[in-house]
């Protein structure tokens, strides 16, 4: 699975446009305020802090330490103590007692294979307390395949320039995302730095099946040809 590095000092800006505000509402919509929320794949941890303020107790995870370095920095410039973790989604292991988990802005598409997507719900399962919630978002397979098909977009400005392309992976409903970023130095200089983030998605009807398979239920089903929003709750195995 891809982590961030370079790319985590300049999320933020290239990742402006996200609507950080829907998430927040449909953590509101499902998980009482005051419970204990994992955040997923928090990155530079804009959407902990956004629960933190809206009262959630609140542990952010992620892969990349750079990432964490910068969540770290923000949560302490905003003066809110979140707990961060560095370790992979799929494991888990030892994290539980969470009244709800969010894996937002299709961060579960890095997972690559069926067995890791299965065991990373696995794991949000034990970390969920009974009638816990699961939120997540993943790319539809229109989106890998038509949506991203020749994809590229130019974003220039004094101080960043990036060039985002998009080429098909060699998986089913993959892609490899290439990111080529310029970064003004203070000497005026520009830093060029290349990163490769690969990405996964599969059939809706798959990822319902690995749900069921894991002990949740479908509570909502919502999004667009590009993009699914699920909401899931704990209910319990067949073999529990």
């Amino acid at each position: 699975m891809t982590s961030y590095n370079s790319f985590a000092y300049y999320y933020d800006q290239m990742m402006a446009d996200v609507d950080y505000n829907y998430w927040l509402h449909q953590v509101k919509e499902n998980v009482q305020i005051g419970s204990r929320v994992l955040d997923v794949g928090c990155g530079t941890g804009t959407l902990s802090l956004a629960l933190t303020d809206a009262g959630y107790a609140v542990t952010g995870l992620d892969l990349s330490a750079d990432m964490l370095v910068v969540a770290s920095e923000k949560a302490k410039d905003a003066g809110v103590a979140i707990d961060l973790i560095q370790r992979d989604m799929r494991e888990l292991e030892g994290l539980s007692g969470y009244d709800g988990i969010l894996i937002a802005v299709d961060s579960l598409n890095y997972l690559e294979t069926e067995a890791d997507v299965i065991r990373t719900f696995a794991g949000c399962y034990e970390a969920l307390k009974a009638g816990g919630v699961l939120i997540f978002d993943v790319h539809t397979p229109f989106k890998m395949r038509e949506t991203f098909k020749d994809y590229l977009y130019v974003e220039n400005d004094d101080a960043l320039t990036y060039i985002w392309h998009v080429e098909e992976g060699e998986q089913p409903l993959s892609v490899v995302h290439e990111l080529t970023i310029f970064a003004r130095a203070e000497d005026g200089s520009y830093v060029r730095t290349v990163e490769y983030h690969e990405q996964r998605t599969f059939e809706m009807h798959e990822y319902k099946a690995w749900l069921d398979e894991c002990g949740f239920r479908v509570v909502n089903l919502t999004g667009d040809e590009d993009r699914q929003l699920f909401v899931v709750r704990k209910v319990g195995r067949d073999d529990e």
